[in-house]
């Protein structure tokens, strides 16, 4: 049949799916660009020598590349008694907090959702009221309170006791996410293992928590991002150029009060550097988001 033999309808609707392929290819390619001509404009300011944003180009010249940024970054120390520089010592930090963050986060959450997934016990549905009403309220309505909590426990200054923060503000919506994917998985899978003389534990760290890897990738993912891209906290609890995370490091190459280390194309090269190991998690956890690892688990 040729195409003037087609029904008007028929040529009408294959017109309208050409037309739609057309449009959403369109929107992505756009979509695509707004995202990347902004990176690459970043690296290139990486690699510009100077520290004048206005001196970036559009194009790139290769023959005026510099490493001066990157060296910066890896040489410079405010005091000379360091054992590294203080984006290096910054970075580490930030790893450390991110690292033990992502551990207690997933623990935490998993072992609450597992509780409200799986018991009726009284209280369980105003618990459950009480842990969405606290997702109203932003974090930093607590920052006096925080701070005063903070100076009482002489945490001030100490990086890593910001995971009692980071925690306390993820576990609510985390157990919500998590309890809706483990209502999926079969009751009598917990059933049968009783019945073999399993415990609750047993049960939790040898099918529920297995059986959970693909949710639970997805929020180890936004613990271990969480520290990197925060600077509020950090601004609020920690004294400049003491214990820095790299939030506040890179934060002050683009104060143009620190005299010392004020250089925006610095800041651009730091920032590169700050994608690392959030893509490399990412990346990492691809295989994990899959969420028909328990279909099928049932049968047998």
């Amino acid at each position: 049949m040729t195409q003037s033999q087609l029904h008007p309808r028929t040529r009408a609707a294959r017109s309208g799916r050409v037309l739609g392929s057309i449009f959403v290819h369109a929107w992505l390619a756009l979509a695509t660009l707004m995202i990347i001509i902004p990176l690459l404009w970043m690296i290139l300011a990486s690699f510009t020598p100077g520290k004048l944003l206005s001196g970036v180009s559009l194009i790139p010249d290769f023959s005026h590349f510099t490493w001066e940024h990157y060296a910066y970054l890896f040489t410079y120390k405010s005091q000379s008694t360091q054992p590294t520089s203080d984006f290096v010592a910054s970075f580490l930090r930030s790893l450390s907090v991110a690292v033990l963050n992502t551990f207690v986060v997933v623990i935490f959450s998993t072992m609450a959702a597992y509780v409200f997934s799986r018991f009726r016990f009284k209280g369980r549905r105003p618990l459950l009221v009480v842990l969405l009403l606290l997702q109203m309220f932003p974090s930093f309505m607590g920052m006096i309170a925080l701070f005063l909590i903070f100076k009482s426990f002489g945490w001030l200054n100490q990086p890593l006791y910001f995971v009692t923060f980071y925690v306390a503000s993820a576990v609510p919506y985390n157990i919500y996410l998590i309890r809706g994917f483990m209502r999926n998985i079969p009751m009598s899978l917990d059933e049968a293992a009783r019945i073999d003389g399993a415990s609750n534990l047993t049960v939790f760290f040898r099918i529920i928590f297995p059986l959970s890897v693909p949710i639970l990738g997805f929020v180890a993912v936004n613990a271990f991002m969480q520290p990197w891209l925060d600077y509020i906290i950090p601004s609020q609890l920690l004294t400049p150029g003491r214990a820095d995370t790299v939030a506040l490091t890179i934060f002050r190459m683009t104060d143009p009060y620190e005299t010392l280390m004020y250089n925006p194309l610095n800041f651009m090269a730091a920032g590169l550097l700050l994608t690392i190991p959030i893509v490399i998690v990412n990346l990492l956890s691809q295989r994990f988001i899959i969420y028909g690892l328990t279909s099928g688990a049932d049968k047998g």
